[in-house]
């Protein structure tokens, strides 16, 4: 099993072109509300079927998880700029990288689009946020035949360690919302700066503890 398949298994939220999700047993972020505008926001979809959430880092380049790739990326294609699921501009993904001397930790990628995509981009944040920050977070998650647009909600930051599986992690709590299964690579905002990808329920990779491998990939 490659180590994107064991991630997924780990995170138990996400993948839905490898590992079946019963149809309408998940939901885009749980409470919230729904999001009126994020012109950065990506649909993931593997083999033209929903699978994850991801941010623009570029006009070519997206972040997300890393358990949302499935081994081809030329099945691997995404939406751009539009909250409502199934719309926005398309375009395939035509590579994707990934940290590969983390002795399987970490859960991030970058997928490189084969045409740019004009659309606002991120901004990464170069450190964590507090214990008892609030963050923003954003999903796209359903695999139900009624799929639900972007939704947003705010967490409670509850530590950052060390994860076992995924490296640095930021841990939250639910104040408006949870995320839920589809939300995976979606984003965590804290002070309008993505400090966070969406690893499993409540639980985020550090984008910080990236940073330095992001910016030499993509240039930001």
């Amino acid at each position: 099993m490659r180590h994107h398949q064991r991630l997924a298994i780990a995170a138990g939220i996400g993948l839905a072109a490898t590992f079946a999700v019963p149809a309408g047993s998940a939901h885009a972020i749980s409470g919230g509300k729904p999001a009126s505008s994020a012109p950065w926001s990506v649909q993931v979809y593997s083999d033209g079927r929903f699978a994850c959430t991801g941010t623009m880092l570029t006009d070519r380049w997206v972040l997300t998880a890393y358990h949302c790739y499935n081994d081809e990326p030329g099945k691997m294609t995404v939406r751009v700029g539009d909250t409502r699921v199934g719309h926005g501009v398309r375009a395939d993904v035509a590579r994707i990288h990934h940290l590969t001397d983390t002795n399987g930790l970490d859960d991030v990628a970058l997928f490189h689009l084969s045409k740019p995509v004009k659309a606002p981009h991120v901004r990464l944040a170069r450190t964590d946020p507090p214990k008892g920050a609030v963050v923003d977070i954003y999903g796209f998650g359903n695999f139900g035949p009624h799929p639900k647009n972007l939704r947003k909600a705010t967490n409670r930051v509850t530590a950052v360690k060390h994860d076992d599986i995924i490296g640095r992690a930021i841990w939250t709590k639910k104040l408006t919302g949870d995320s839920e299964p589809g939300d995976s690579g979606g984003p965590a905002f804290y002070k309008g700066k993505q400090v966070g990808v969406l690893f499993g329920p409540n639980e985020y990779s550090s984008v910080a503890a990236h940073r330095s491998w992001i910016r030499s990939v993509t240039g930001v």
